[in-house]
């Protein structure tokens, strides 16, 4: 197989490297970072309350209602990079003024009554230019036309959003790094308590770009990997080269000192728990913080065709989610997000509620799988964009009320 050649120096690696993972093993050192963002929490939310008793009672409703979304308890595994510790890939870095503000938006959510506060994350692509030619790509229509947003644009938006309390930003495409002189640009001119992620394939990341992104302030890069076997993913991504970039783009970054994540989207063929957990020991050999699980939606270049999981393949989705995050025997793997897990449970956090997503042109959708323009975000302020998003729905699943 593809997977013993590809993989073998990693693997043999991984035995050896647990002491250098992002992620924490020692538990007085989790039980510490526990604490502290506790007392963070408990901090804030008094400040609003005034009255400590109400502010547990809140606190302690606060983590069960964390529980019921993602199926865990509110920090199980916890990875630390650079000084910060982060337990969710939509949550900044603690700590941070954008956990601060993050914790804050959340609060005044659960004393008003949900009314939206702030963004958790919002996911813009800078660019229309590519070298791949992937299965799945959801910009396919726009990919490789002339570019719309100009820098001056994108960096206007960000610091409109950053004023609305935007806490997370990732900037995708296209291939983010096809214009890497702009978005170094963007971090440069951007205003603290945001944490900055790229969405990327790799590409162009060799080890003066993390350490030059770094520098200008990105926190996180998540790298797309949909196979993990090198000529499978290089299928899938249209190049004999995607897998030695991405595999190469994440070393870099962690030796940069920024969190890494694995995305990948399971495709039917191979949303199966043997091809799922070897992924996993990819992961956690690559040393990556966190790996992220998509299902593949009918859009974009997968318009119109039946490429929807059935409920074993949800199934094999949903455990290696619930196990690699709880079970003992994988505390050292990264830490997992599968958008699905709850979205199939409480509803979708898109559509301005907790994230939303604005294209290459532009304009706002309620994510990058629900396609569909309800404003421009250039040319109009985040309030505005947020209450028209706010009338549309997933195709999907239900609107969250959380």
């Amino acid at each position: 197989m593809h997977m013993e050649a590809d993989t073998s120096a990693y693997l043999e690696e991984s035995t050896t490297r647990i002491e250098n993972s992002p992620i924490i093993l020692a538990e007085w050192e989790k039980k510490k970072a526990r604490r502290q963002v506790l007392v963070e929490m408990f901090r804030i939310l008094n400040k609003k309350t005034g009255n400590p008793l109400t502010t547990l009672r809140l606190l302690s409703g606060f983590k069960r209602k964390y529980q019921n979304i993602f199926g865990g308890t509110l920090m199980s595994k916890i990875a630390k990079v650079d000084g910060r510790t982060f337990h969710r890939l939509g949550s900044p870095g603690f700590p941070s003024e954008a956990s601060q503000r993050m914790y804050d938006n959340e609060f005044s959510r659960l004393l008003s009554d949900n009314t939206p506060k702030g963004l958790r994350t919002l996911i813009i692509a800078i660019t229309k230019k590519c070298p791949l030619n992937c299965e799945h790509c959801f910009e396919w229509e726009n990919l490789n036309k002339d570019e719309t947003l100009s820098t001056a644009e994108l960096i206007e938006m960000v610091r409109s959003y950053q004023d609305f309390g935007t806490t997370q930003i990732m900037f995708s495409g296209g291939e983010p790094l096809m214009r890497r002189k702009d978005l170094l640009n963007i971090l440069d001119l951007a205003k603290p308590g945001t944490d900055f992620w790229i969405i990327t394939s790799g590409v162009g990341l060799n080890r003066e770009n993390a350490k030059l992104l770094k520098a200008h302030g990105l926190t996180g890069v998540m790298v797309s990997l949909d196979h993990h076997d090198a000529h499978e993913h290089n299928q899938f991504r249209g190049n004999e080269k995607a897998y030695s970039w991405a595999t190469s783009a994440v070393k870099n970054s962690n030796r940069a000192g920024l969190v890494t994540a694995l995305s990948l989207c399971a495709t039917r063929d191979y949303a199966k728990p043997e091809n799922l957990a070897q992924y996993m020991d990819l992961a956690k050999s690559l040393g990556v913080s966190f790996v992220q699980l998509l299902e593949p939606r009918a859009e974009g270049r997968y318009k119109g065709k039946d490429v929807m999981l059935n409920e074993n393949q949800l199934e094999a989705l949903d455990q290696t989610y619930l196990k690699y995050n709880s079970e003992k025997k994988y505390e050292s793997y990264p830490i997992v997000n599968s958008l699905g897990y709850h979205q199939r449970r409480i509803g979708c956090f898109g559509g301005g509620n907790r994230f939303f997503y604005i294209d290459t042109d532009g304009d706002a959708h309620l994510c990058p799988y629900c396609v569909g323009k309800s404003s421009n975000a250039v040319h109009n302020a985040p309030e505005q964009v947020i209450a028209k998003l706010r009338k549309g729905s997933c195709y999907i699943f239900e609107e969250s009320l959380v």
